[in-house]
């Protein structure tokens, strides 16, 4: 049996065009997610087999050109560029034709196969489109199949004209322009021409044009001043021929050239139906309802997240206490064997704390996903726009703030999506003010000892509320300051709604939860075994002789163990929140995960690691022990303070520098004092 072909494809497209649900559809399975070396872009890679061919498959980051504005432009280019793919899928959203063929100009422009696939299909007929094949194919020169992406329809045609466009393996012609911009392209070609380079001189020649500052990495600085002064030169004419720059004039130019092409191609019915898209947008972009109904959405979502979390939660607190239990056992009653302690409340304790929120974690990224897949979420970005643009952000910002609420950890890799640097640096420092879940107990633990029942619910909505309040204030001072740069304007193509796939959905929510999982799980098990080292040595030894209980004997141990020193080392600081050594120790347990709070303050009071908020006894020991004014401050100080480890190490992976997990750190950390200080100084005047 003779060895298969290997054809290298790569998948490009601009946002919101299905081009992962048929990647997903083509993989299935096969297929894997990193990162592109020295960018936190991710790289999708799958494989498929189909006939005699062995197909690798690679899902370019969706982009709306392949210019060098944003990281995902400069990775979808590159890949292209550098490693050279054997041909390119073009996947357009054929009722946006002429907006997605921008791109298709560009890949072409770089003389790579290509072959255009106009999916959604559906949708561009319920708009009263007919769109020719055959005429796009002829008016660019290359294959172009039709499909519906979500529905599998076109997918078959699609790899056998992918196949058959390899096997021939044809120079393609490339874009032709006006007979003007040709006369410039080919004037900066006889210059290129002394210097050598591997790519299509064409494609660099009107790079240049476009001022695009990545291409001059292949010049060495003699050529590149060279060929800059030459384009000066030539930019007199172009302002002659266009009335505009050469970056006005090459844009110009691709506009004119789809204009031509819709032409030839599109035929629209007398009658447009008005689409399903417009009649729901009437709604959900209104004026005066838009706000009302994203805070109703995004409170159905946490509805469902925590109705149908907590059952699954509540399941494998049980089965972490039944594995603790099983592993007890394995030792007589009292013992006070290490190994049991550290397997037992070191590492199941560790892990369990972590897994209770995976289902809660999991459903708000199914959520999420949904809401992304139908199309609602670039509208959400267009919604807050105008009130985040007040802040020196843009709409995209609001999104992975959302994400907050859920996990910093997902959040802060949704703000990729951020184009502007300064921007997308700004929201990854201020998303841990949007208060997450791990926060969750250690309020619900202080409300519910201090509030009366008839208030417990609008006091946890002031403290969410208060948190974005304090962010969106920290968000202007930064980029006021330290953040200072350009604002870019909300640039997006709103996608046709549609319905997302189960079988998308189910990928995209395995991809993110179980990046969580790895991420989190690993570096809180790892800080709940040394808080547990802490928490256990130095070894406390009863005097000889001595009636001690066990009881005393275990409050002598935490309070001279390493943790409880450093409890003692933060109490003048934390006194002045109303606050003594053994909240100042589980401040510190906290920044494993904040939901740390609660058990390692149960330890502290001799209760032992198995307590949670609803345990009576903490409760009347934490109420007996400290004032109202202290319970306030300790929840701001829990709300506004540095966030887990695993956020810390995410942050410094997502902007590949320590310099800003340790301003966030600071920062957060003396926001967190000042307030909770404040707030138990003003308080205990007044209650």
């Amino acid at each position: 049996m003779s060895a298969k072909k290997f054809i290298n494809i790569a998948i490009a497209g601009q946002p919101n065009v299905g081009k992962s649900t048929i990647f997903n559809f083509l993989t299935g399975i096969r297929q894997h997610v990193g990162n592109y070396p020295g960018v936190t872009v991710d790289r999708k890679e799958g494989e498929v087999s189909y006939g005699d061919y062995h197909l690798k498959i690679h899902d370019l980051p969706g982009t709306y050109s392949m210019s060098a504005f944003s990281p995902e432009e400069i990775v979808a280019r590159d890949v292209i560029v550098n490693e050279k793919p054997d041909l390119v899928i073009n996947v357009v959203d054929a009722s946006n034709l002429e907006k997605n063929l921008y791109l298709t100009l560009q890949l072409l422009e770089m003389r790579v196969p290509v072959v255009l696939f106009l999916n959604m299909m559906d949708i561009a007929e319920k708009n009263g489109m007919k769109i020719s094949k055959s005429a796009i194919s002829n008016e660019l020169g290359i294959p172009v199949v039709s499909g519906i992406g979500s529905k599998k329809e076109g997918l078959t045609e699609l790899l056998t004209t992918a196949i058959a466009v390899y096997e021939k393996k044809r120079q393609y012609p490339g874009i032709t322009y006006s007979d003007k911009m040709e006369s410039f392209i080919e004037d900066i070609k006889l210059v290129l021409a002394q210097h050598s380079v591997e790519m299509t001189q064409g494609w660099i020649a009107v790079k240049l044009l476009e001022k695009d500052n990545q291409i001059e990495q292949y010049f060495d600085d003699g050529f590149l001043t060279h060929i800059k002064s030459h384009i000066k030169e030539l930019e007199r004419e172009i302002r002659k021929e266009y009335g505009a720059d050469s970056v006005a004039a090459v844009i110009k130019e691709r506009y004119n050239l789809i204009e031509d092409i819709s032409k030839k191609a599109i035929k629209r019915s007398g009658e447009v139906r008005s689409s399903f898209s417009r009649k729901v947008d009437a709604i959900v972009l209104h004026e005066h309802l838009s706000l009302p109904l994203f805070f109703l959405l995004m409170f159905v979502l946490f509805q469902m997240v925590f109705t149908l979390g907590d059952p699954m939660m509540g399941g494998l607190e049980t089965l972490f206490g039944w594995i603790g239990d099983a592993v007890s056992g394995l030792w007589p009653d009292g013992s006070d064997s290490l190994l049991r302690s550290l397997i037992v409340d070191g590492i199941i304790g560790g892990v369990g704390g972590v897994l209770l929120f995976a289902p809660n974690i999991f459903l708000m990224f199914f959520g999420i996903a949904f809401l992304e897949g139908s199309g609602y979420m670039a509208r959400v970005a267009v919604i807050m726009d105008k009130y985040m643009a007040r802040l020196g952000l843009s709409g995209k910002s609001f999104v992975p703030m959302i994400l907050g609420f859920g996990c910093s950890v997902p959040a802060i890799m949704g703000a990729r999506i951020i184009e502007n640097k300064w921007e997308r640096l700004t929201t990854i420092l201020i998303i841990p003010f949007m208060s997450c879940g791990a926060r969750l107990p250690v309020y619900l633990l202080l409300v519910s000892i201090f509030i009366p029942a008839e208030y417990q619910a609008l006091s946890l909505w002031g403290i969410y509320m208060f948190g974005v309040m304090v962010g969106l204030i920290v968000a202007k001072l930064l980029r006021k300051t330290v953040l200072k740069g350009d604002e870019n304007p909300l640039l997006m193509e709103l996608p046709g709604y549609a319905m997302p796939t189960v079988r998308t959905l189910a990928i995209y929510t395995w991809d993110r939860g179980k990046h969580f999982l790895e991420k989190a799980g690993t570096i809180i098990l790892a800080v709940s075994i040394i808080l547990w080292v802490m928490t256990v040595f130095p070894r406390y030894e009863a005097p000889a002789g001595s009636n001690m209980s066990n009881q005393q004997i275990v409050k002598m141990q935490v309070e001279n163990s390493f943790i409880g020193k450093v409890g003692k080392f933060v109490e003048p600081a934390v006194a002045l929140m109303g606050g003594d050594w053994k909240v100042g120790s589980a401040f510190v347990a906290s920044l494993a995960a904040k939901e740390v709070f609660v058990s390692q303050l149960g330890i502290l009071f001799s209760l032992g690691s198995d307590v949670d908020e609803d345990n009576n006894s903490l409760q009347a020991k934490i109420k007996q022990r400290y004032s109202l004014p202290a319970a306030l401050a300790f929840i701001l100080f829990i709300l506004l303070s540095a966030p887990c480890i695993a956020t810390f190490a995410i942050v410094k992976s997502e902007t590949r520098s320590w310099r800003w997990p340790i301003f966030q750190f600071f920062g957060m950390t003396l926001i967190a004092f000042g307030v909770a200080v404040f707030a138990y100084q003003i308080g205990r005047l007044f209650l």
